[in-house]
């Protein structure tokens, strides 16, 4: 079923009986390309929706991986103060033992 608009395309590719094939081929293209570039709700504007949508996730997905770097960054330098602090705490730990092991020996 066809709208009203497409009909009259149709019926103005029509009008001279006359016409070389080849014309009236071109102006049915014309015409079909004219009505779905009218409709609001077309084949090819759902396309450029679809379009619209694939940049805004791409842009969507550039700026999480950005914050995803960002925040791998930060805690990488967090790890690597744990590591540093865990570090100092052994040693610290090390050299008391190393302290009581040498008063037990001392005072035998």
């Amino acid at each position: 079923m066809f709208s009203s608009n497409l009909m009259r395309g149709f019926q103005n590719v029509t009008e001279n009986e006359n016409e070389p094939l080849g014309e009236v081929e071109r102006k049915f293209y014309q015409t079909l390309i004219w009505y779905f570039e009218q409709r609001p709700t077309g084949f090819y504007n759902q396309f450029g929706l679809m379009k619209d949508q694939l940049i805004e996730l791409n842009k969507n997905l550039k700026e999480s991986s950005d914050a995803s770097d960002t925040l791998a960054h930060a805690l990488n330098r967090l790890t690597f103060a744990g590591v540093i602090v865990a570090g100092i705490g052994v040693l610290v730990a090390g050299g008391h033992l190393l302290i009581e092991a040498l008063k037990y020996m001392n005072g035998r």
